[in-house]
């Protein structure tokens, strides 16, 4: 395992990767520290890699409960804006939120 979670009042912090070598140990800490229906912010300005496998993580998080990317280390604000994703991030404007 090669990322660490802490649990946070309204989300979590990750630090470490977020790739498909810790995908389903990462799914199931995440999952397992949220509700569906009620929003979660991640920290992720400690994540040193992310690839697609963590890109579809934030997905389905998004999906399941609403993801606000509160912070975020440069690897994964690249992510986010190659894959036109920045409406996840805290500081995103009402347009790219859209």
């Amino acid at each position: 395992m090669e990322f660490q979670l802490e649990p946070r009042p309204r989300g979590a912090a990750i630090s470490g990767n977020m790739t498909v070598y810790d995908a389903s140990d990462l799914k199931q800490a995440l999952l397992a520290h949220t509700v569906a229906g009620q929003p979660v912010e991640l920290d992720l300005s400690q994540v040193h890699e992310i690839d697609t496998a963590g890109l579809q993580l934030l997905l389905l998080l998004q999906r399941r409960c609403g993801v606000r990317v509160v912070a975020c280390s440069p690897t994964v604000r690249g992510v986010l804006s190659l894959c036109h994703l920045d409406g996840l991030t805290a500081d995103a404007t009402p347009e790219e939120a859209a």
